[in-house]
């Protein structure tokens, strides 16, 4: 690794010359904050997971079987 053993800095100028930044256009807003309901969490499956189970409840309630299946087996 070659290393300088002057490292150069900055000039007092160097920050003047920077162009400033507008940020403002740059935070998009949130797709999904104007969610209504008891919502807490997003999943995202894939499609072949959603085409397997036809529906978001479906998958619900496989979730919650393999919770459950998972509770009652010994650690």
């Amino acid at each position: 690794m070659n290393e300088d053993k002057n490292p150069i800095e900055p000039s007092e100028e160097s920050p003047r010359e920077i162009p400033e930044q507008d940020f403002a256009r740059a935070i998009r807003p949130n797709r999904y904050a104007n969610l209504r309901g008891d919502f807490r969490y997003v999943v995202f499956v894939d499609r072949e997971v959603w085409e397997h189970f036809r529906g978001e409840e479906r998958i619900r309630e496989t979730l919650r079987l393999l919770v459950d299946i998972t509770k009652k087996r010994p650690a």
